[in-house]
């Protein structure tokens, strides 16, 4: 990785987590903490970030939606656990919807390999991920692309799939609460998800366990309206108790590394 781009992603690290340390960045991108030091510096000077010891702050607090380029890199393992699930719940033959986001995705890998399943999705990771297969029955949908989100989002979408019954759709949230539901940073955002649950038989809402006990503008549903909610075996029991008694969630294990 080259000295900008990886100055670019510390940048966007700081902003999402508003706080990280030298030694752990180093060990991140495989350099040493004299480099990350002179990252610092240099950001420094841009006048977003403050040098503390032993790392660097961001100025600002207010709350900012994770780049994609931020979420690949949480959680992966879990991630994976939750996809080998999904892929024991949808059968062979089946017409399956991907949402946008990286567990989502997570789930797609897994997945893919279904005997004579057919996937639409309006994710671009996705897409560029499962392109690379041959025999795979795959489709992209239309929409108006977002940045933030790596998909394509809005009224098109919603169009286009008026005509579909999905057997079951894949869908990736920033909060989910027994009290507030299942909500999002974006409105176009959770305005697609809907679209694509209401066209859907069964829904499964893929979340790592970060995700619960947050709350934020924009809603998809409540979380009853999902089928199945798999994560991973972090989840508190008091959370997993009174989901439970909503839904069937399913916490896993995440695999050895």
């Amino acid at each position: 990785m080259n000295q900008v781009k990886r100055r670019k992603l510390i940048l966007e690290m700081i902003k999402v987590n508003g706080e990280v340390r030298s030694k752990e960045l180093a060990k991140q991108f495989g350099v040493s903490t004299m480099t990350i030091s002179r990252d610092l510096n240099e950001l420094e000077k841009e006048g977003e970030i403050n040098l503390i010891y032993g790392g660097a702050t961001y100025k600002e607090n207010s709350i900012l939606e994770k780049p994609m380029s931020i979420k690949e890199l949480a959680n992966i393992n879990e991630k994976k656990a939750i996809g080998n699930y999904c892929n024991k719940i949808i059968p062979s033959g089946s017409l399956v919807f991907i949402e946008t986001g990286t567990t989502t995705l997570a789930a797609a890998k897994e997945i893919f390999q279904k005997k004579n399943c057919t996937f639409y999705t309006n994710s671009l990771l996705v897409m560029n991920s499962l392109s690379n297969y041959e025999e795979i029955n795959l489709y992209s949908v239309p929409g108006k692309y977002r940045d933030l989100s790596q998909g394509f989002l809005g009224i098109q979408v919603s169009d286009f799939i008026q005509n579909f019954n999905f057997d079951y759709c894949l869908i990736g949230a920033e909060g989910i609460s027994v009290t507030s539901g299942v909500t999002l940073l974006n409105d176009n955002d959770a305005f697609t998800k809907r679209a694509v649950m209401k066209r859907s038989k069964c829904k499964i809402l893929v979340a790592d366990s970060s995700k619960f006990g947050k709350d934020y503008a924009y809603k998809i549903g409540e979380v009853h309206d999902f089928d199945y909610i798999v994560t991973n075996n972090n989840i508190d029991e008091k959370t997993y108790q009174d989901i439970k008694e909503m839904t069937k969630i399913v916490a896993v294990n995440q695999p050895k590394t």
